[in-house]
């Protein structure tokens, strides 16, 4: 995948593109004066972060102040730190994308995004260990969508680990790479996939992404859920050393003209509806629903009508019953 910038024009809002604006966070986002990183990144409570249509997931154990998925942050510092676990939440672009009045991505004289430090941003963690898909997004609104694109950017923390190596990761020499894989699935649970080559050292010549390149997203077509994987050529037996962090701006999707919702049952008018506040499903025109993590494992049953699931842990669900169904970040 060729990294490039993109002209979004107003015509977007014509074609009613939601493009990605943290600024319209629900609950608004706070964040560290320090490390500029969302004061929620180490609240247990805070389960997602949510703005327009997105549901980005967040997880964290706080007692070992750790965290994984997705966070925010609006740090402009890409500085080199000798402690770059405190301060991991920094792009080397140094701040998120501006957009014009009318909701389109601000270009610069040469085409690229114009970049500020007033601007917050999505910071991904990639964490294998931690969930089956740990680095996860879904549609707060259950409909489906399709992907037009998305701008990306290495962590300062990843650059210069894979310049300088650290305690951890070696520098990268001829022959390495670090790709970002960007999945989307469809409401059928069918995958397809968009590679980006966030780093590469051939012939001798180090490739690092230093700002914000945008990425086509269109191949993935109509989706309900997007996730992402990482990939280091530096891997050693406890999985790759290369610190999976990567950056996230400015993604762009149309709703779909159908539902998303997937034909499972024999209830045709059953309607499902979650209130991501007190985490209760309600079900109206079925008289049974059950609950599945992204696994397909069955981790709920019920025959009410109204039903918690604060007692699941954070991560990604679907919720079906009768003929409907619908995917939610908890």
């Amino acid at each position: 995948m060729t990294l490039a910038a993109l002209s979004v024009s107003g015509a977007y809002a014509e074609d009613k593109v939601t493009v990605l604006d943290l600024t319209k966070a629900d609950p608004k986002l706070e964040f560290d004066a320090e490390t500029g990183a969302w004061s929620d990144t180490y609240n247990d409570d805070a389960e997602s972060i949510e703005s327009q249509c997105f549901s980005f997931v967040h997880s964290s154990m706080s007692d070992y102040n750790t965290w994984w998925g997705f966070t925010a942050s609006n740090s402009a510092d890409n500085s080199f730190r000798e402690n770059f676990i405190t301060y991991q939440f920094s792009n080397m672009a140094k701040g998120g994308i501006v957009l014009n009045e009318d909701g389109s991505v601000k270009l610069d004289e040469f085409g690229a995004p114009v970049v500020s430090a007033d601007v917050p941003y999505i910071i991904g963690y990639y964490s294998p260990f931690m969930a089956a898909r740990p680095v996860d997004m879904t549609f707060n609104d259950s409909k489906a969508h399709e992907v037009v694109g998305v701008y990306v950017n290495l962590t300062s923390y990843t650059y210069y680990s894979i310049q300088n190596g650290d305690a951890y990761a070696r520098a990268f020499n001829n022959g390495d790479s670090f790709k970002l894989t960007i999945h989307g699935v469809a409401s059928d649970d069918s995958e397809k996939t968009v590679e980006v080559e966030l780093a590469s050292y051939n012939n001798g010549t180090l490739t690092l992404n230093r700002g914000w390149s945008y990425v086509d997203l269109s191949p993935l077509g109509e989706v309900n859920e997007l996730y992402f994987t990482m990939k280091s050529t530096d891997s050693g037996t406890y999985g790759d050393n290369t610190p999976e962090y990567f950056c996230l701006d400015k993604l762009m999707v149309k709703t779909a003209e159908t539902s998303g919702i997937a034909n499972i049952g024999t209830d045709a008018n059953a309607v499902i509806n979650y209130d991501r506040v007190s985490k209760t499903v309600t079900v109206d025109g079925a008289d049974f629903a059950a609950v599945y993590d992204v696994s397909g494992r069955q981790v709920m049953a019920t025959d009410s009508s109204k039903f918690s699931l604060s007692s699941l842990p954070a991560g990604v669900y679907v919720v079906r019953a009768g003929a409907s169904s619908i995917k939610i970040a908890k």
